[in-house]
């Protein structure tokens, strides 16, 4: 009897050490466990973006939320994942985009928004992990000059329109997605002309010229096809730069001959020049 008595007594004991570990037992394998992965996403609010979206996935969304980045400024933003399998990605400015499953996708007939993301891909190995979100530039933003000036003469009689044959990016890892992308560039509220080309995978790019209908600016007969795709080749440009460089289109008046020069997004002054 007092075998047995000493048996339970060990049993209940061991009971009671067994409840003071919260969370998972000492008998899971920690990989049951989740991490808690903290993003930082104080670079983003430092390049002047203070808004956007964070998102969690493993082998299915966790959790995505639109952030005040100035909310979290030192803090970040704190969710649960698998350790063995996650995905985190923040991403601003994703005006004209709809977000399905992991793809961001511009809209159809829509100019692409100035797009910063950054993914991530992990396996953490400890109950803690910190992302330090640094915003990457996932569009070529492209100028129309007018023989230098920015706006052409008020009779101006043209308009262009881009096409290229990727509409969409992955969240985590930012590849590029395959879809068709058509966006109109004329003069914006302030009279100057942009337009945008999200990433491509390659340099399959159009651009018309073409006289817009009288009732509407975004459609007309097309009277130009350019090839920018192989001045894009022949200038050399990289679209799996970290960081995607922006391109300035020289429209000159006299004939219908176009120039290209690349210029680096963050503003150096340099440019490569070419004629068509």
């Amino acid at each position: 009897m007092a075998g047995i008595r000493n048996l339970v007594t060990r049993t209940i004991l061991g009971m009671g050490i067994l409840a003071l570990f919260p969370g998972c037992s000492v008998k899971e394998d920690r990989i049951e466990c989740p991490v808690y992965v903290t993003v930082l996403t104080d670079e983003f609010v430092r390049l002047g973006m203070n808004e956007g979206l964070v998102s969690f996935s493993g082998t299915r969304v966790i959790d995505r939320e639109d952030v005040s980045f100035l909310s979290i400024l030192r803090s970040g933003y704190r969710q649960a994942c698998p350790r063995e399998f996650a995905r985190a990605a923040v991403f601003s400015g994703a005006e004209n985009y709809i977000l399905v499953e992991d793809a961001m996708q511009v809209l159809s007939g829509c100019q692409a928004g100035l797009l910063w993301a950054y993914g991530e891909i992990f396996s953490a190995q400890s109950d803690e992990y910190v992302i330090d979100a640094t915003p990457h530039k996932q569009y070529c933003l492209v100028q129309f000059l007018f023989e230098d000036a920015p706006t052409p003469p008020s009779d101006y009689p043209w308009r262009f329109r881009i096409k290229a044959a990727c509409s969409g990016m992955d969240i985590y890892t930012l590849a590029p997605l395959e879809g068709d992308y058509s966006a109109y560039v004329g003069p914006n509220a302030l009279g100057a002309w942009y337009g945008v080309i999200p990433r491509q995978k390659s340099n399959d790019l159009l651009l018309e010229v073409y006289l817009p209908d009288s009732d509407r600016e975004d459609t007309g007969r097309v009277e130009y096809v350019i090839d920018l795709g192989a001045q894009f080749e022949a200038l050399g440009y990289d679209w799996t730069a970290t960081d995607l460089r922006d391109i300035t289109v020289k429209v000159g008046f006299a004939s219908a001959g176009i120039s290209l020069s690349v210029q680096e997004w963050e503003g150096d002054n340099s440019y490569e020049h070419i004629e068509i």
